[in-house]
């Protein structure tokens, strides 16, 4: 149960409900049907025609359900409807208590992004990343090696990091329900909507600057991102690169956020 089912606008294409799993039916080709137990997120990006009840059945299974467009701009996020409180509910609001506790906690999460930062200069450059090892770096020197290595506008890009932090979300967000956090609850965010999620991926937006700095090269030669009205999102076709590319790293995003989850409720019990 840990794949994630993306179902990419296609006006030919119609997704319904059969019992524990669905059908996704592609006009001239053969129905694939998905079972749901399989699945442990879903994207569903731009228009896509399905019945509501397919929705129903992936929250019936405590697996939330995204809605984006290819702006990378969140429609909704659907989520299961739980009466009872996260597991660790009292635990997150025990970090809130004091401002010292809420400084620790941010001085933490700065500590863990910078960590992530390196291991993404390191793959760009090893003569940066063994510079900034040495000598150290500021926010300002890594937002210029990102700026330097990226091959489109700045508008383009954003749309382009806009598609790929919602993808984590997306699969922070699964992770934070599944082990009993309340994603709600944030530091760096708090009282926003999904502020532990959002502090997540914030430790974890260094990935995203990697993805999209690969993905940036091949959307020039393609033509992967494109003007429409008054702004830019990203085609069909570069969505399929994106969400292979984002794939092909499921499993080391995967343990980054099993490592930052497991970081922080070792600092929940320091600090409780």
């Amino acid at each position: 149960m840990d794949r994630t089912l993306y179902l990419n606008e296609n006006k030919h294409v119609t997704v319904f409900r059969d019992g524990p799993s669905i059908w996704v039916r592609e006009e001239g080709r053969a129905g694939r049907r998905v079972p749901a137990r399989l699945i442990g997120r879903v994207v569903i990006i731009g228009n896509v025609r399905l019945e509501t009840d397919v929705i129903t059945l992936f929250t019936d299974n405590d697996v939330p359900v995204t809605l984006m467009n290819r702006a990378g701009e969140s429609a909704a996020v659907v989520m299961p409807y739980i009466e009872r409180l996260p597991r660790y509910y009292e635990k997150q609001k025990e970090l809130l208590t004091e401002p010292e506790r809420i400084q620790r906690v941010k001085d933490w999460m700065y500590a863990q992004r910078r960590r992530i930062e390196l291991k993404v200069l390191r793959r760009l450059s090893k003569s940066i990343f063994e510079s900034f090892t040495a000598s150290g770096f500021s926010r300002k020197d890594y937002r210029m090696v990102i700026e330097k290595a990226r091959a489109i506008s700045d508008e383009q890009w954003q749309a382009v990091c806009n598609v790929i932090r919602m993808l984590l979300r997306e699969m922070v967000v699964g992770y934070i329900v599944k082990i009993g956090l309340d994603p709600h609850i944030g530091i760096l965010n708090r009282g926003h909507n999904f502020g532990l999620a959002l502090d997540i991926c914030y430790i974890l937006d260094p990935e995203v600057h990697i993805q999209s700095i690969q993905f940036s090269r091949v959307a020039r030669t393609n033509g992967y991102v494109t003007k429409e009205g008054s702004g830019w999102a990203v085609t069909p076709e570069g969505m399929k690169d994106i969400v292979h590319r984002f794939e092909n790293r499921r499993e080391r995003v995967k343990a980054d956020i099993g490592l930052v989850l497991d970081n922080l409720f070792e600092l929940m019990r320091e600090l409780g």
